[in-house]
Formats: C-alpha cells, sequence, structure tokens
C-alpha cells in the first residue's frame, strides 16, 4: 500500500467538539477556595469529601481530585484514615512562610523589572486605585482579591513559569489562612503602598530597588503578622 497523501484534504473537514475551558474538578476547586477565603471554612475545620460531593449533587472522584490538588497547593492537609483539613500554621511557621515569601517575590520582581512595559504599570497602578476604592468602602473581601491580583500579576512579569508555580503554592494559602486567623480591616494606606513596586519597576536601580522591594514587602509580612497577634485567642475570624 503507498503513502497516503492527506495534502488534498482541507482541515474544514476536520471538526472538533468545543471542549469547556472548567473541568468539574476545577469548579470544585474554585468552590473550596471561595468558601476558604470567605471563612465559611476555617483553620483546621475538617473538608469531608461526601458532604461536599452531596452538597454539590455531584459524584466522590472529582471531590477527591480537587482535594488532591488542594494539598499539592498547600490549602489543606491530609491525615491517612482519617479525613482532609484545611491549613493550619503556627506563628512560628506564618514567620518562616512570610521570610520565604519575600526572597520568592523579591526575586520574581527583579526578573519582572527587565520585561515590565509601560502597559504593565499601568494596569498595575489601576488595580491599587481599585483596592484603595475597595478599602474606602469596607469591602473587605473585594480588597483581598485585588491585593492577590496585583502579586500575581507582578509574579506573572518574571516570565519564569516555576518561579510563578512556586509563588502560587506557597502565597495564597498563607494569605487565605492569615486573612482567616486576623481580624480582617483594611485600609487606604496599604493599598497605597503597593506604589512603592510600582515606582521600583519604573524607575529605580540597584541597589535602591531591591532595597524598597524589601522593605515594601517586609512591611506587609509584619502587618499580616501584627493582625493574627492582635486576634484573641479562640475568637473566630470575621467573615
Amino acid at each position: 500500500m503507498g503513502i497516503l497523501d492527506w495534502s488534498h484534504v482541507s482541515e474544514s473537514r476536520f471538526v472538533f467538539p468545543e471542549i469547556g475551558s472548567v473541568s468539574l474538578r476545577d469548579k470544585v476547586i474554585a468552590s473550596i477556595k471561595e468558601a476558604i477565603f470567605s471563612g465559611q471554612l476555617r483553620p483546621g475545620d475538617a473538608v469531608v469529601e461526601r458532604h461536599i460531593a452531596q452538597q454539590m449533587k455531584i459524584g466522590t472522584p472529582a471531590v477527591r481530585e480537587a482535594l488532591v490538588t488542594l494539598y499539592e497547593q498547600g490549602f489543606v492537609r491530609r491525615v491517612a484514615n482519617t479525613a482532609t483539613y484545611v491549613n493550619s500554621y503556627s506563628m512560628e511557621e506564618v514567620k518562616e512562610l512570610y521570610q520565604l515569601r519575600v526572597e520568592f517575590e523579591l526575586l520574581a520582581l527583579k526578573w519582572a523589572k527587565i520585561r515590565v512595559t509601560a502597559s504593565d504599570l499601568a494596569a498595575l497602578d489601576q488595580i491599587i486605585q481599585a483596592m484603595g476604592a475597595a478599602a474606602v468602602g469596607r469591602e473587605v473581601r473585594r480588597f483581598y482579591e485585588l491585593d492577590l491580583e496585583f502579586h500575581r500579576c507582578c509574579w506573572q512579569l518574571s516570565g519564569n513559569r516555576f518561579l510563578i508555580r512556586s509563588l502560587e503554592n506557597l502565597v495564597p494559602p498563607l494569605f487565605a489562612f492569615v486573612v482567616a486567623a486576623s481580624d480582617s480591616s483594611v485600609s487606604e494606606a496599604t493599598a497605597y503602598e503597593h506604589r512603592a513596586i510600582v515606582s521600583a519597576l519604573r524607575s529605580m536601580e540597584e541597589p535602591e530597588f531591591s532595597h524598597t522591594v524589601r522593605q515594601t514587602l517586609s512591611t506587609f509580612a509584619m502587618t499580616g503578622i501584627a493582625s493574627m497577634a492582635a486576634s484573641q485567642p479562640g475568637k473566630p475570624p470575621r467573615k
């Protein structure tokens, strides 16, 4: 049999079905993360597969897959033959995680510095303005969503997918825990402190760049730790 010549076949004859952009597992992941960030699921709470499956009216395999991913991302911990729990950290662990976050994010911003464009800086400025507006309106959840969006944009600018993945596995779980374990108040001042990072990306050179970024990130860390420390022991986190 000779070699078949497909060159005469029009590409339009191959029609593939449209694939949904969000899988069932991803929807479950998004729902559980929403519950964690909103305070409906708190640090140390059990996450029961069958209960979630019943409430969502789906099979347990999709929930199990979602919990495996959330475990890999650091949002939950799994105890063999027991249950899955929302991650909880000691104060010392939070300090260590913040220390690691500062170093990783400083590296990301150093790499972002050589790739950032005027439109990127304008987009970051817009997020800061929106954070300020959320603080004025006391939209706590909106404020923290924008805060995380700002930092994610900075990570993306680094152009290194492995560093981005590391930050995604480190920061959102830490962020969710600190928000849940603290008195969640927000201020315009905190929003506008992010301008220091934009200014560094826009015009600063070393060593001023690293000093400014490190100082700003460290301030965010100290604010989070102080907020946790100020919360009364045993007091439920604010939603």
